[in-house]
């Protein structure tokens, strides 16, 4: 009985085995496991909300429309199909992994549109890649290796050594696997549809009709759904979307109507026209952040110049980067154009073409000469095209300066402000307007000792160290280029601003609490990243001083214009002058804001209600009912610059205004309004008009 019973087992254990081996969904069933397993460890890499069962299932389900095919693949065209999705899935997971640690983002399609400027990245991109980020690969070994063992095991020639017969499939077989395929396509659709339409009715409502933030997507679909999600977004918007409503053209006018009645407070108050035909220098920092202004580190200060400078200018200590994954193209853009980057992708790389009212633009109907300085390739994030668009007279690129101060990326700054000053004054044109972006600060900050002469002390050996030094290095750049300023008799006809472009991407908090001495708030974390240095110099040091109201990087052109006496609310800008009593809410890309009250911080869910509304003085939570309204609204900001630059609807907006006006002359972007609307602003010029009233 016993001897029966043994035979049986083995028996039942030999069919269970052939049974396996025929059963086509197999190996799929081990590669979901993998990438399951892989996908749990990465979300809590990304640590934007956690693994919750609605997740888990509608990545099991993603993974189950990406195997389901396979059923009806021979046996050795399955394994290796399977190994190849292995190894592009870990690859897509650990791109998207090293593209969050420096964005806080996924990548998305306009993102792979900018493919062609990874090789430059190729120093950062190593330095955010960590050992155990090989985890991802390493059930690759064993993919590979049972593909090579089916297809060498299952080869022609091998089976009629052996005198098997090529296996011959049925009609019945044919079926089982055609119906096992569609039954696996309906299960991993219904695995996907069911939470997410859950979520959508739910907690998530709305959430995929805005742009604001991809985190919260990427919450309800999971990483390969926010994929399939994002190429379905892409392709509706490029391919088979419609255009604006013209209830949506009605929202972008009613909003900018509002904004132009703010915008025309800056008309009206001393500081308007006082520097008109004054000459204009913009810097931007390569992400030069604010928390190193005043710092010192073994009782050397980190930016000396710089903090000298600040005090014979009039500084801005809340001013706040509000990019998005355009970065440096971003705070470009919401420099010069002042309207909001885009969710996904550069506005450079994606909209260069559309219209834009951008300060270059405006400035030529002044009678300046705009040009724009970089020392690298004009081919980088679209500039050439872009600039074009802009309408700057010239742009420099790395190919108009000599490399004498090779260092980081490119051209040392030093180089590159000397080399800058002496293209203007080759030019001999007054008044011009000059916007010049450096380089060397750039991640992962490893310039050579010899060139930053600072010592991080405790940092050292650190990628913040390497922060510190390369900031210590450009306050030093910047030092140089006031004084060539001087020396080339340019400083006391030039409005000189300089801000940083956009955070360093370095989130620990624990070195920048060791800086400061002390531990860091919740609140001071999020805003330490957004913060970047502001300041104004005035010929003569006029208006020395320092303004605390929250602005940001869109405000800039407004600003420059009010000092030059042209009137912003003639163009479709969004932002207001940093030095009028008007205000306006700094609206962050993820729909963040900052007032003088208080500072909102969205969940990575998406919901209103689950941000974190703080007191801007104590920046301690409060009710969220203080922060509600102004979540809102900045919403509809995002959404409206979305429509505007997505949909191209500057050139319908000014058409409307126009034509609301009775003005038949027409809008444009270059700018040549002038001062029509207001023939006697400008009438006061020089360093001796009123100062601006205090914040």
């Amino acid at each position: 009985m016993i001897s029966q019973l043994q035979t049986a087992a083995r028996s039942g254990i030999r069919l269970s085995l052939r049974g396996l081996r025929k059963w086509p969904y197999g190996g799929a069933m081990l590669f979901i496991a993998a990438m399951l397993y892989k996908l749990n460890w990465l979300d809590g890499q990304l640590n934007v909300g956690g693994m919750n069962p609605w997740k888990w299932t509608v990545n099991l389900g993603a993974m189950v429309l990406a195997t389901f095919w396979t059923v009806w693949l021979g046996r050795r065209t399955r394994a290796v199909v399977l190994a190849c999705l292995d190894i592009v899935f870990s690859a897509v997971m650990l791109a998207d992994l090293v593209y969050f640690r420096y964005f806080k983002d996924f990548i998305s399609v306009p993102v792979l549109l900018q493919a062609g400027q990874v090789g430059e990245l190729e120093d950062s991109i190593w330095n955010l890649i960590h050992p155990g980020d090989w985890i991802l690969f390493a059930d690759l070994p064993a993919a590979v290796a049972i593909a090579v063992f089916v297809c060498w095991r299952l080869r022609p020639s091998r089976l009629e050594r052996l005198g098997q017969p090529r296996p011959r499939k049925s009609l019945k077989a044919v079926l089982l696997r055609l119906a096992l395929g569609v039954a696996l396509l309906v299960g991993g659709i219904y695995m996907i549809a069911v939470p997410v339409n859950i979520q959508k009715n739910g907690w998530a409502r709305g959430l995929f009709v805005g742009n604001w933030w991809n985190v919260p997507i990427y919450n309800v679909t999971g990483l390969f759904g926010f994929h399939g999600y994002d190429a379905y977004r892409y392709a509706k918007e490029h391919w088979f979307g419609s255009g604006p409503s013209q209830a949506d053209i009605q929202e972008a006018e009613e909003w900018f109507d509002k904004r132009a009645a703010l915008q025309k407070q800056a008309e009206t108050e001393p500081m308007f026209g006082a520097y008109k035909g004054k000459n204009v220098l913009i810097v931007q920092a390569e992400a030069f952040q604010t928390f190193v202004i005043g710092q010192s580190v073994n009782g050397k200060e980190i930016t000396p110049n710089l903090n000298k400078l600040i005090g014979q200018s009039l500084y801005f200590p809340n001013f706040y980067h509000q990019t998005g994954q355009g970065r440096t193209s971003d705070a470009d853009f919401l420099t010069n154009c002042s309207l909001h980057p885009m969710p996904t992708g550069s506005v450079f790389i994606r909209f260069a073409d559309h219209t834009y009212n951008c300060l270059p633009s405006i400035l030529n109907g002044q009678g300046y000469d705009t040009t724009v300085h970089h020392a690298y390739e004009g081919s980088f994030w679209n500039r050439n095209n872009m600039y074009r668009n802009m309408q700057y007279a010239d742009f420099y690129t790395i190919k108009d300066y000599t490399n004498d101060e090779p260092l980081g990326w490119s051209l040392g700054d030093k180089s590159f402000f000397r080399q800058t000053i002496d293209q203007l004054k080759q030019r001999d044109k007054s008044p011009f307007y000059a916007f010049a972006i450096t380089i060397s600060g750039h991640h992962p900050y490893n310039l050579p000792s010899t060139a930053t002469h600072f010592d991080a002390g405790p940092f050292e050996g650190t990628t913040f160290g390497d922060y510190l030094k390369a900031s210590h290095y450009v306050d030093e750049a910047v030092g140089e280029l006031v004084q060539r300023l001087k020396d080339e008799g340019l400083w006391d006809n030039t409005i000189l601003m300089f801000y940083g472009d956009h955070d360093n991407s370095l989130y620990d908090a624990e070195p920048y609490e060791k800086l400061f001495g002390r531990k860091l708030s919740d609140q001071e974390k999020d805003a330490l990243q957004r913060k970047v240095p502001f300041f104004i110099h005035f010929p003569n040091d006029a208006h020395a001083g320092v303004i605390e109201k929250p602005v940001g990087q869109i405000d800039t052109t407004p600003t420059v214009l009010q000092l030059l006496g042209i009137p912003a609310s003639g163009y479709k800008l969004m932002g207001v002058s940093m030095l009028s009593e008007a205000e306006a809410p700094v609206v962050f890309r993820n729909g963040g804001f900052a007032t003088k009250q208080v500072y909102y911080v969205p969940s990575d869910d998406g919901i209103l209600e689950h941000g974190t509304c703080y007191l801007a003085e104590t920046g301690e939570p409060t009710e969220m009912s203080a922060c509600q309204a102004g979540a809102e609204a900045a919403r509809l900001e995002l959404k409206v610059s979305d429509l505007v630059v997505e949909h191209d609807l500057i050139p319908t907006l000014l058409d409307s205004a126009n034509g609301a006006s009775g003005d038949t002359s027409g809008g444009n972007a270059g700018g040549e309004k002038a001062n029509e609307e207001n023939p006697s602003a400008g009438s006061e010029s020089g360093s001796n008009a009123a100062p601006p009233a205090a914040p």
